[in-house]
């Protein structure tokens, strides 16, 4: 399994359908949301966003 397989279900990305850099653009930023989770102790992405999605102190501390 590689790991555009893995961010695809968690992102939707399917369904971004957009011409010009905006893919490539989202890509990076997807990434670096990624390495960022990652780097705070989360293995699994659907999980942090859960725990994330609904208290923006706790997201702010992420990139403190």
């Amino acid at each position: 399994m590689n790991k555009a397989f893995k961010l695809n279900p968690v992102f939707c990305s399917d369904d971004t359908h957009t011409p010009g850099n905006a893919p490539a653009n989202l890509s990076i930023l997807r990434a670096i949301a990624i390495n960022i989770l990652r780097r705070n102790g989360h293995t699994s992405i659907t999980i942090a966003q859960r725990f994330l999605s609904n208290d923006i102190d706790k997201l702010l501390t992420l990139v403190e």
